[in-house]
């Protein structure tokens, strides 16, 4: 998704009824590179469950979307959040 895309569905409300502020942060803090959750939450400076919850809304809206990468160690992998790809 273009930056002038992203700008746009957050001006005009497009593919959404509406975006809180912090799902408007959120978009606008994941640019072009995936980042992982952690990332967000420090440098948000807000709790894990509220960067979570408004990334569901955002997904559920198709507008971020998650996939994993395992860093070949033990544990699990760790999970990334990126802008959806324009899809038209």
């Amino acid at each position: 998704m273009t930056e002038q895309k992203l700008l746009e569905i957050i001006t005009n409300g497009m593919r959404t009824a509406s975006l809180s502020p912090i799902q408007t942060i959120i978009l606008r803090t994941l640019g072009a590179e995936p980042v992982p959750r952690r990332y967000l939450v420090e440098y948000l400076g807000m709790p894990r469950t509220t960067v979570y919850d408004n990334l569901m809304k955002l997904q559920a809206q198709k507008l971020v979307e998650k996939f994993s990468v395992n860093n070949k160690k033990r544990g699990r992998p760790v999970v990334y959040w990126k802008l959806t790809e324009e899809r038209e």
